[in-house]
């Protein structure tokens, strides 16, 4: 039996096959087709009832198996620049919607609908959500968390800063998120670089007033490719027991009566 692999060559038009008529982008599984047998990317067949090719209904269940298998056997090079991944045709929505080097992103706080250029994420936060950023020459910085009040049980709120560390002309951006779930009794420490890589860090909390304890968590700022509730919810970052970390570490904030503060020290690199 001959091997008719070296003789088949594909013409000029066959990737088109493998791109949806829609949104015109390669497809990746699931792949649903309409009564007649076209094929459509399951983010379209969401948002369109009708086939554009033949305006038959578009099954929600009517899956193109023998597709998705072909687009399991190509291999796929990210189309981003600087990422050097491959893999399966397949797998290609998931590895771009959490690589590195994708410049459009979301925004990361919770209910903003901005989406854009990675680029401009530092002015949005800065400007739409008002959280405070400083310029920090070196590779540390200290800053302490007002608890709303020490009438509330285990108090609640959420520590939102900025920092762009300046280390020997290499700058690095990153989102502290610091929160902190009352209903649960969660302690949640989570940071984001603005880079294209994920950063290490070091953070230490202590009582300013009692320096024997202290606790050090070292970990990874993940890009903004994941979201923060993302992170929680997956048990990724750090979680701690917020009473615990109130009772240990938290000291009375003196310039306003009635509030407590916690002290970190976050340390990248």
């Amino acid at each position: 039996m001959s091997d008719l692999g070296d003789n088949l060559k594909p013409d000029s038009t066959f990737f088109n096959y493998l791109q949806c008529p829609i949104c015109i982008e390669y497809f990746s599984v699931p792949i649903f087709q309409c009564d007649s047998g076209h094929s459509i990317c399951s983010a379209c067949a969401i948002k369109s009832p009708k086939c554009p090719s033949c305006r038959d209904n578009i099954g929600k269940k009517l899956r193109n198996y023998p597709l998705e298998q072909q687009l399991s056997a190509i291999d796929y090079h990210c189309r981003f620049q600087g990422c050097s991944f491959t893999m399966k045709l397949s797998e290609r929505v998931v590895h771009e919607e959490h690589c590195p080097y994708n410049p459009n992103i979301e925004c990361l706080i919770q209910n903003c609908r901005w989406e854009g250029h990675r680029d401009g994420i530092l002015q949005h936060l800065i400007t739409r959500h008002r959280i405070p950023h400083y310029d920090i020459f070196g590779d540390s910085a200290e800053y302490s968390s007002r608890l709303r009040s020490s009438a509330l049980p285990s108090s609640a709120g959420c520590v939102k800063l900025l920092h762009t560390f300046d280390i020997a002309g290499q700058k690095t951006t990153i989102l502290t998120y610091i929160f902190m779930d009352a209903g649960r009794n969660l302690f949640f420490p989570q940071f984001r670089t603005l880079q294209e890589v994920p950063s290490k860090y070091t953070l230490k909390i202590w009582n300013t007033e009692i320096t024997a304890e202290e606790l050090v968590l070292v970990g990874r700022a993940q890009t903004v490719a994941m979201s923060l509730e993302e992170e929680r919810d997956q048990k990724k970052c750090y979680v701690l027991d917020l009473e615990s970390m109130i009772n240990l570490f938290a000291f009375q904030d003196h310039n306003e009566e009635g509030h407590k503060l916690l002290h970190y020290k976050l340390t990248i690199g």
